[in-house]
């Protein structure tokens, strides 16, 4: 048996030298990536595309940042205008939200929601929260702010005569207001005299600028013996890409307001591609667009395209088909890759995964 075991395990010469030459070859394969690391150049990563990523992040920062030197004063957030907020040192994007939060029916019933604006950082809410003022107390500081603004003097026609000339003259904004509001209502001014029936316009005002109101001739009236119901303009077929708000009233179940929304809507899209986009609009109920669409007409095509090669972040997320994110993938993948050569280049971008919303976006956009 003991025999038997010690030939069972005992090794000839030949066999020793193989067993010895298999473990040095195997020593040396686990060795060879070490060995080879020697001679090897080390690698280096190319950073420049990374910094053009970061530069063009900065580059968009400072353009949306705010006034460097922001002036302080007493302000109404339910009223102040968006020059005003971007005056007191906030940045367009947040002074335009505020105000679309306006436009939407919000409103600030105290001081401390006006934190609750999106994107509002915690420090200008710190900054601007001492200046707010709101009812009685908003009044008092509209008034110390309008007699610390330079007044203009000039002659003016209150019948014509638009907000920012009101302004210049010195008026309050509430009054400014009311004068609008008047004259939206179909109110005229026949006199000079009347204009001091503004119920909330200073009398020191009126004094100051009596000498300087003048009112043109009304036009006279056309005689006619047709009932009032027929002297009412009939709603009439409209080109949608060059009808003012006013050609949008005499269309059933549009107003003053939804009018000036159809027109800012098209100016922001550069115009309509197809009548269909009208019903596309925000708050334009389908009921009322079913109901105007045999009155649209596309007989102009004069579209405002944006060049890709030009356009900047904050001008393609201010078009309403394109998100912050999207416009930031475009512009970046220009100054990784080089100019566009064609509009079907945004096709390359591998975010882009909507074809439907390519379609709709290349009619507004050009090389």
């Amino acid at each position: 048996m003991r025999n038997q075991l010690f030939q069972y395990l005992h090794f000839s010469r030949k066999e020793r030298n193989g067993t010895i030459v298999l473990l040095l070859l195997c020593a040396f394969i686990f060795a060879l990536p070490d060995i080879l690391d020697r001679f090897r150049e080390p690698l280096t990563t190319d950073f420049s595309e990374f910094r053009k990523e970061i530069q063009a992040f900065r580059d968009g920062q400072r353009a949306s940042a705010p006034n460097a030197s922001p002036d302080l004063f007493y302000f109404n957030p339910n009223t102040a205008s968006q020059e005003d907020f971007v005056r007191l040192g906030l940045s367009e994007k947040t002074a335009a939200m505020i105000c679309k939060y306006r436009d939407k029916g919000g409103q600030f019933r105290r001081p401390e929601d006006f934190k609750k604006i999106w994107g509002l950082a915690e420090a200008d809410y710190e900054r601007l929260a001492p200046f707010i003022r709101m009812g009685e107390s908003a009044s008092l500081s509209e008034e110390k702010n309008r007699q610390s603004t330079p007044k203009s003097q000039f002659e003016f026609d209150p019948n014509v005569a638009s907000e920012d000339d009101f302004r210049a003259l010195g008026l309050p904004e509430r009054c400014i207001k009311s004068i609008l509001n008047y004259r939206s209502k179909g109110g005229r001014f026949r006199r000079a005299e009347d204009f001091q029936k503004i119920y909330n316009l200073p009398p020191d005002d009126y004094e100051r600028l009596e000498s300087y109101i003048v009112i043109a001739a009304a036009p006279a009236p056309v005689e006619t013996n047709q009932p009032f119901a027929a002297k009412k303009r009939a709603p009439q077929a409209i080109d949608i890409n060059l009808a003012d708000a006013e050609a949008w009233m005499t269309l059933p179940g549009i107003g003053e307001k939804r009018a000036q929304q159809l027109v800012r809507y098209r100016d922001q899209l550069g115009g309509f591609l197809s009548v269909e986009q009208v019903g596309q609009m925000y708050n334009l109920p389908d009921s009322i667009f079913q109901a105007i669409r045999p009155l649209l007409l596309l007989n102009s095509h004069n579209i405002r395209r944006i060049d890709l090669n030009a356009v900047s972040v904050e001008e393609l997320d201010a078009h309403p088909y394109f998100s912050r994110k999207q416009a930031e993938l475009i512009v970046n993948y220009r100054q990784q890759h080089g100019p566009y050569r064609s509009v079907e280049d945004i096709e390359k971008i591998i975010a882009f995964t909507d074809k439907a919303w390519i379609v709709k976006v290349k009619g507004y956009l050009k090389v």
